[in-house]
């Protein structure tokens, strides 16, 4: 049974990975730059965003490739990282999930960039190099993680190979697998006081378990829901449209509180109530105040 839900995640997986008053959008409408983000390909076009602790940098990884951007420059440097795994080797970079784990140390998933020399799914991947040279850690030609998530000293992942979130407690050496409703989990959060309960988005639904994913219940609809959940009383959401809602409660009940220029891809939380988060064409806002008023951080 497995092998049959792993061929048919396969063939959707490589479809895909080709392819409030008072609240005010980030600097108001702009054109979608294609500068890192190639619209030609399908969805998705940004893969991950995070921040460099040792320098603020903003990481951003796209169907384009991985970029390192100044937080306060601006200027945008292309990481060219490989791996290896005995004589066999590839770059890598190209829908490339990452996740900072501390200064130069992150995270991964995703694919080679060369096929033929490694399996198409590089399982968990690490670097402490900052991308520049990645080693695999578990699950290579197996899982392919669209989204990582460290807390509670558990490491979560949506695997888009099972259709399934895999949940590590010695680090991503070996995980167990919840399987998740029918659908690509585009985004998914946990909640930061109980390591089993957890939210998950498909394109049009949100969905919830509070027993580490063994079960799943529909809670909402959405339109391309992307989520962050920094802390009890702020669990955010932002749809296609680009509105931004906030849940004190876990996602009983939500407030509109802004709403940004473009359409919503990636969070990345610094805090309770600053975020920051990547739009479809890698343009990033930021906002200090739980998303009420966004700003331009970089626009590429």
């Amino acid at each position: 049974m497995r092998a049959l839900i792993a061929v048919a995640w396969i063939l959707l997986l490589l479809a895909g990975c080709g392819g409030g008053e008072g609240e005010r959008a980030a600097s108001g409408p702009a054109k979608r730059s294609d500068r890192l983000v190639d619209f030609s390909k399908k969805p998705p076009y940004v893969n991950a965003l995070d921040v460099d602790p040792g320098t603020g940098d903003f990481l951003l990884t796209t169907n384009r490739g991985f970029f390192r951007i100044g937080a306060k420059s601006g200027t945008v440097a292309r990481v060219q990282g490989s791996i290896s795994k005995g004589p066999a080797s590839s770059t890598v970079g190209t829908f490339l999930e990452l996740l900072s784990t501390g200064p130069g140390q992150l995270i991964g998933s995703g694919h080679p960039d060369k096929s033929g020399a490694l399996p198409p799914f590089l399982g968990l991947i690490a670097s402490d190099d900052g991308g520049k040279s990645w080693t695999s850690v578990s699950r290579l030609g197996e899982a392919d993680f669209h989204k990582i998530v460290v807390k509670h000293d558990r490491v979560y992942g949506f695997d888009a190979v099972l259709g399934a979130m895999l949940i590590s407690e010695d680090g991503g050496r070996t995980f167990v697998e919840r399987f998740t409703p029918p659908g690509l989990v585009i985004d998914f959060e946990v909640d930061p006081e109980d390591p089993d309960h957890l939210l998950a988005a498909t394109d049009k639904r949100l969905v919830r378990s509070t027993d580490g994913g063994k079960r799943w219940r529909p809670i909402d609809t959405g339109d391309g829901i992307r989520l962050a959940w920094p802390a009890p009383d702020a669990l955010y959401r932002a749809q296609r449209d680009g509105t931004v809602e906030r849940s004190r409660d876990g996602g009983g009940s939500w407030e509109r509180v802004g709403r940004v220029a473009g359409e919503p891809y990636k969070f990345k939380a610094l805090g309770a109530e600053k975020l920051d988060l990547a739009l479809s064409d890698g343009t990033i806002v930021s906002t200090e105040d739980g998303g009420k008023q966004w700003k331009t951080a970089f626009r590429p």
